[in-house]
């Protein structure tokens, strides 16, 4: 007995054409129950009389198509992926084999046979809901941004943060580059070179990181970090993100550029900090021409930097005050303002100290700057310094009065006053 696999459509068909074989349904009406023309129905209805039941079975069904590709150009470039594009997903692998090798490979098709051979595996996406927030409209309106630590280099450097700036209306990467660390200063460093090449944004989007917010004991949000306040001088309004997803762009921008940066990067032999951001420079106008979108707006709302002190601004500052020996104490160094200063400093001052990002340190009072040197330890008191010199000298300053002090048979000790008869009375 011969056995036919059929879909519930085919066999629904054997009904309607046992129908019609009997004449008890007409051809027309065969035909809207089938969802085909009359002369279709002739077609299936003359086969099915020779045929029986195996004839309403598509003839191509369990046969190669006869549009598949070569399995000669499917072995070459599996061979390909396993030795020269390992990691890659099946989207970057099939531009990469058109790109450098000439395959030109259907993702689905790369796709399935990577999953059938094993060097992929399929990913279920996990649902979860979210507001849908619209883009802003304008180029310059807000941007994105977040650091991210991987391992970009790979095993050829150590692992180290990529900070990205993102604009929300385009997509946009505008700026990117990498650091050692998430830090204070890195993040104005990478800010600077960001407002050099586009100008100021009207707002940046972040998270709750320590550079951006203060978390702790701050529920008024009274105190800033080093970052905001610097940002909020260039008046750029900084909103805190409360969730990942809120600034999702960013955070997919990072998810995709772990997955092909790193791997371009691969491909020619990056291998460190500096040359991550020489490759950036040239890799983020390929990669914004292909997944930015044009804004809604035209304008744009980069504003110009004119007049802008980034250098002073972008900078950590702190405030000290001024030691009557004309010295002060910043991160466990000691500091020595010199004579000659372009205005009239006097101990006790508050002299505002600033740590560039180029690593200088800066003294200013009333934004007028100040000679300084430091100092090789800490100043030593007069005491100290008189023991060197002259060691009887130093005894003779160093000895302090002692509080006077009565004997044990002073009179005082003897006799004791008893408050509540207000009279003396004898130990």
């Amino acid at each position: 007995m011969e056995t036919f696999l059929m879909s519930v459509k085919e066999i629904n068909q054997i009904e309607i054409m046992e129908q019609l074989l009997v004449k008890q349904v007409k051809q027309k009406h065969a035909a809207k129950l089938l969802g085909l023309s009359i002369r279709q129905v002739i077609r299936k209805l003359k086969t099915y009389r020779r045929q029986g039941a195996s004839s309403l079975i598509h003839q191509s069904r369990g046969k190669p198509s006869h549009r598949q590709i070569d399995p000669s150009l499917l072995a070459r470039a599996i061979k390909l992926i396993k030795k020269q594009y390992v990691g890659f997903g099946p989207t970057l692998a099939t531009e990469k084999l058109a790109e450098l090798d000439g395959l030109v490979v259907n993702r689905e098709t790369l796709r399935l046979t990577m999953i059938k051979q094993g060097i992929w595996k399929a990913r279920r996406q996990r649902i979860h809901h979210r507001s849908w927030r619209p883009r802003k409209e304008c180029l310059g309106e807000m941007l994105q941004f977040d650091g991210s630590y991987h391992a970009w280099f790979e095993d050829r450097a150590p692992q180290c943060c990529l900070l990205a700036f993102i604009d929300d209306a385009t997509s946009k990467v505008v700026w990117a580059e990498f650091a050692q660390s998430e830090s204070t200063l890195a993040v104005m460093q990478a800010t600077q070179h960001l407002l050099t090449a586009h100008g100021r944004p009207l707002t940046i989007y972040a998270d709750r990181g320590k550079v951006v917010k203060v978390n702790q004991n701050n529920p008024d949000d009274e105190f800033k970090t080093q970052y905001t306040r610097a940002v909020n001088e260039l008046e750029i309004k900084v909103i805190y993100a409360l969730s990942a997803q809120a600034k999702g762009r960013v955070e997919r921008l990072f998810g995709t550029f772990q997955d092909r940066l790193i791997k371009e990067m691969r491909l020619v032999g990056i291998s460190s900090i500096a040359e991550g951001n020489e490759f950036l420079v040239q890799y983020l106008p390929v990669y914004n021409q292909r997944f930015s979108v044009a804004p809604k707006e035209k304008t744009n709302l980069f504003r110009g930097v004119k007049g802008c002190q980034l250098d002073e601004i972008l900078s950590v500052q702190h405030y000290r005050q001024l030691k009557n020996d004309f010295t002060l104490r910043y991160r466990n160094q000691w500091y020595q303002l010199t004579k000659q200063q372009a205005t009239i400093i006097r101990p006790k001052n508050t002299i505002k100290i600033s740590q560039h990002t180029s690593g200088k340190i800066t003294m200013s009072m009333r934004k007028i700057a100040l000679n300084y040197v430091q100092l090789i330890g800490q100043p030593q008191p007069i005491v100290k310094m008189l023991s060197k010199a002259n060691p009887s000298l130093a005894t003779s300053a160093s000895t302090k009065p002692h509080p006077w002090k009565p004997k044990a048979n002073h009179p005082w000790k003897k006799f004791i006053i008893n408050p509540c008869k207000k009279q003396y009375q004898s130990t």
